[in-house]
C-alpha cells in the first residue's frame, strides 16, 4: 500500500479533495476486506459525523472513474463490493453461502494475466476471474450445523 495520503491520491487523480472523499478513501485503504457501499457509509461516519448514503455512491463513482477503487459485483451477489485500487494482479474467490470474498493471485505477472483465444479486435486491458466455492467455515458449519456461519453481506 502506498503511503501517500488520502487527500494526496485524490488530487494526483485531478479530484477536489472533501471531507466524505478523504473518509471514503481512508476506510477502503485501511479496510482488510471488501466492504459494500452499507459498510462504507457506517465506517466513513464514524470519521467525519453525517454523510449521506447517496455522496457515498457518488464519490465511490467518482473513485471508480479516476482508478482509485475497484469494484467487484460478482454475479449473484447480494450487494457491490469495493477495494482500494493497489494495482496489483489478483483475483476473487466468492463463497457462495456466506458470500465472503478473498483476494487470491494472478497465476502469472503479466497483465492481463490471461488473454480471450480471439480479441475480436479488442486492447485486453484488464481480466477479471471470480473463483466459486465454499469457505472452509460454511464447509463446516454444513458437516457440523451447531458451527453455523455468520453471513455477513
Amino acid at each position: 500500500m502506498t503511503t501517500s495520503s488520502a487527500s494526496e491520491l485524490i488530487r494526483a487523480a485531478g479530484l477536489r479533495v472533501t471531507a466524505p472523499r478523504q473518509a471514503v478513501l481512508e476506510v477502503l485503504r485501511t479496510s482488510s476486506g471488501h466492504p459494500d457501499v452499507e459498510e462504507i457509509t457506517a465506517a466513513a461516519r464514524t470519521r467525519i459525523g453525517r454523510v449521506s448514503h447517496q455522496t457515498v455512491y457518488d464519490v465511490l463513482a467518482a473513485f471508480e472513474r479516476a482508478d482509485l477503487v475497484r469494484c467487484i459485483d460478482p454475479t449473484g451477489s447480494a450487494a457491490a463490493r469495493y477495494e482500494f485500487q493497489r494495482h496489483d494482479n489478483h483475483h476473487h474467490l466468492v463463497c457462495r453461502s456466506c458470500r465472503e470474498i478473498v483476494d487470491v493471485p494472478c497465476s502469472g505477472d503479466d497483465v492481463p494475466c490471461m488473454h480471450p483465444p480471439e480479441s475480436h479486435g479488442f486492447a485486453v486491458e484488464l481480466a477479471e476471474v471470480v473463483y466459486w466455492g465454499q469457505c472452509a467455515r460454511c464447509r463446516d458449519a454444513q458437516e457440523d450445523p451447531s458451527r453455523s456461519a455468520t453471513v455477513s453481506l
